[in-house]
């Protein structure tokens, strides 16, 4: 056969002499705007899946300077503990001796045994001042005059860093809020360049000073009038912090992140020593956070960055990926559409040799369909088989030469048959090219020619030839996918056993723990403290007994009471005793009122479950609900009221907490921070093993509705709480 466009030949139709540029411009073009249109969808999508991979990058960057607040926070409180113990000593020596100031001698020896060189909290020099002490009065060392206002450890001499309390503005504030507050305070000053030395970085600029100050009252607690507190103010413990060490300690377990720390008014550069303040937020860095920490009155502004690789690999190579693979479509788009214009404009000829050879597509199609690995049958309008393909023959276990002729019911369970003609003829009246069968279920039986039934996913299509309707129904065998999804329910369901099994553990090891430390360590406890008041009462009988013994043992009592109430506050956090003791009223009664007391959120309650008695297990699930509730308002909310309602309506126990705080955006069961809900998610199972429902009705800036309905008879048994 002549080629199509070939001059030469005779055969050639009209217009079918074209030169060569003409019969490629039409492809080439095509082609063209396909491969642009190709890669410029890669493109926009490599765009998209950077920037989303970008922002996961800065989430988890978010996450580890988080941790890093958390760590600064937690080594602030270490060096406020550290000043608390000191004050004890100030105020056990004002009781002793009937003076507010220790002696240099017993000062020198108390801080000399904390080590504070070698070890943390980052205080490095540890004083005292009496209160309202006149500048100029610091400094003296040990073994000096007797009449000492400012006690300095190391024993220093020199002020020329500004050791006189009460000199600046940043401390005369400091000091005011420390005792009107009974708090810590913190003040950041800038220290004289002459004192500074010379800086690393940064030479002539500026060095601040830290200074944590805690107020030392005449008693214990506090009181609570501010003119009372003034009036009971004995004076400062004070303490230096080396903010170089501190930071640098913490900024160690991130290597790889910049930390820079500014803070005071104005704001001053206190990590890295002597760096500008201008380069606070300044950097190549690819991911930044500024935080703001406040503490003691002060705010430090603590600015992360880093360039580290592994934050932004994944969208880097995400979308170099996707780049090279959208360039690699649009090349292949590219030739397809080149090939299919360029046939698609083919000759007059060519269009009849086509036509030729459309009884050999026919049979390729055949060759297809007999290949397919899809079961395919194909009826007429009376539902006889009139093609029958080797896939079918397999799944069917039926030869083609017994199916067709024969009626398309021997393959339909007995009981589905007249739905199926149903369905098929009212396919057939809708006109619909082709649908899914068996909408209603996702799954429909199947019959082999042997008799066994097995589940199928199916497909019919309708086309009209010249002898009327012709239906082919596409179908597969999915027994082991119906197997493979009963295994995972199963497995879900014994995920769900073993859940319920674990809450019950847990629960019983909370109940044991807190069995022993209110039984076991809270009567030690009071055991000690009654052979500690024992020895108190006798040494107070001795005329010679010592003063400083006497306010030490006062002060471990103290330490006794306070160690008892935290092991009884660990206890009842535990489990409450009342639970166990008293049924599950009281104790919701006692966590109620002590969330009152201890976030200051006003709660309305209506209790009224009639005479409804629980059980143990019961009473159990439904106090975590209340306490975990609870505990959301609390740490997400940002809620000022709560309401609580437990009922009993007919044969249904309904529990519903409602607050009016922040609420959830889009109705969404969160916990913050968009993380997902465990807490909700942990009373969703505790529910579920109750047989119960959870409902959850929430929107941003409408608070956050909880209900819970459980089945009465599920919580209520014959042995019951009291």
């Amino acid at each position: 056969m002549p080629a199509a466009g070939n001059s030469s030949s005779p055969h050639a139709p009209p217009g079918s002499h074209r030169r060569p540029g003409e019969s490629l411009r039409a492809p080439v073009l095509a082609a063209t705007a396909t491969a642009l249109i190709v890669f410029i969808a890669a493109a926009v999508s490599a765009l998209i899946v950077h920037d989303h991979l970008l922002r996961v990058a800065q989430e988890n960057f978010d996450a580890r300077a988080a941790h890093v607040d958390s760590d600064i926070r937690r080594e602030l409180l270490l060096c406020t503990q550290l000043l608390r113990g000191a004050s004890g000593l100030v105020v056990s020596q004002s009781q002793n001796a009937g003076d507010a100031t220790p002696t240099p001698d017993a000062w020198d020896r108390y801080v000399s045994r904390l080590d504070l060189d070698d070890s943390p909290p980052c205080v490095r020099s540890l004083g005292y001042a009496t209160a309202g002490a006149p500048a100029g009065a610091s400094g003296a060392a040990p073994g000096g005059a007797p009449a000492h206002t400012v006690l300095m450890w190391p024993p220093r001499g020199d002020t020329s860093d500004g050791g006189e309390l009460g000199v600046s503005d940043a401390t005369r504030a400091a000091l005011m809020r420390a005792a009107n507050s009974s708090e810590v305070a913190m003040a950041i000053r800038e220290l004289p360049r002459e004192s500074g030395g010379t800086a690393q970085r940064g030479e002539g600029q500026p060095r601040a000073r830290v200074d944590l100050y805690l107020p030392v009252y005449r008693t214990a607690p506090p009181p609570t009038l501010v003119p009372a507190r003034r009036a009971a103010l004995i004076g400062f413990a004070f303490g230096r912090l080396d903010t170089e060490y501190l930071f640098a300690s913490i900024s160690a377990h991130e290597p790889r992140m910049t930390l820079r720390v500014s803070g005071g008014q104005p704001a001053m550069m206190l990590y890295p020593p002597g760096a500008p303040l201008e380069e606070q937020y300044d950097g190549p860095e690819r991911f930044k956070r500024i935080d703001t920490l406040h503490f003691g009155g002060e705010a430090l502004t603590i600015a992360y960055a880093t360039s580290d690789p592994t934050l932004a690999a994944s969208a880097d190579f995400s979308s170099s990926a996707i780049v090279a693979a959208g360039f690699a479509a649009a090349v292949i788009a590219a030739a397809a559409v080149f090939i299919f214009v360029r046939k698609r404009g083919t000759t007059l000829a060519e269009a009849g040799m086509a036509r030729a050879r459309s009884s050999q597509d026919e049979a390729r199609l055949m060759a297809i369909i007999r290949s397919s690995s899809e079961a395919i049958v194909t009826t007429d309008e009376q539902q006889r088989i009139v093609m029958f393909n080797p896939a079918a023959e397999q799944v069917l276990r039926c030869s083609a030469m017994d199916a067709i002729g024969t009626s398309i019911d021997r393959f339909i369970p007995e009981r589905f048959r007249a739905e199926h003609r149903r369905h098929v003829e009212r396919f057939g009246e809708t006109g619909v090219t082709e649908r899914k069968m068996g909408r209603q279920q996702p799954v429909l039986v199947g019959l082999r020619a042997d008799g066994e039934e097995f589940p199928i996913e199916a497909s019919i299509s309708q086309i009209h030839d010249g002898r009327g309707k012709l239906y082919t129904v596409m179908l597969r065998d999915v027994t082991e996918r119906v197997r493979s999804e009963d295994a995972l329910k199963a497995s879900r369901q014994e995920l769900r056993a073993l859940s319920a099994n674990l809450q019950s553990v847990r629960e019983d090891e909370k109940t044991r723990i807190a069995r022993e430390l209110h039984d076991d360590l809270g009567q030690q406890l009071t055991a000690l403290k009654m052979d500690l008041s024992s020895v108190e009462q006798s040494l107070g009988e001795l005329p010679s007994a010592p003063a400083p013994v006497l306010a030490q043992l006062i002060t471990m009592r103290r330490l006794i009471d306070s160690t008892v109430g935290s092991v009884r506050r660990i206890a009842a956090d535990l489990r409450p005793v009342m639970l166990d003791d008293l049924g599950l009223l009281p104790a919701i009664d006692w966590l109620l009122t002590d969330f009152r007391t201890r976030y200051g959120i006003e709660i309305e309650r209506r209790i009224e479950p009639g005479q409804a008695q629980f059980s143990r297990n019961g009473a159990t699930t439904l106090f975590r609900i209340v306490q975990e509730a609870l505990t959301n308002v609390a740490r997400h909310a940002e809620a000022t009221r709560v309401s609580i309602a437990f009922v009993v309506e007919d044969d249904q126990c309904l529990l519903r907490i409602e607050d009016n705080g922040c609420g959830a955006p889009g109705g969404r069961d969160k916990e913050g921070n968009g993380e997902k809900s465990f807490g909700l998610l942990g009373i969703r199972e505790r529910v579920h093993i109750l047989g119960g429902s959870v409902s959850i009705d929430t929107a941003a800036k409408q608070g956050f509705k909880l209900t819970v309905r459980v089945p009465l008879a599920a919580i209520q048994q014959e042995e019951a709480l009291p």
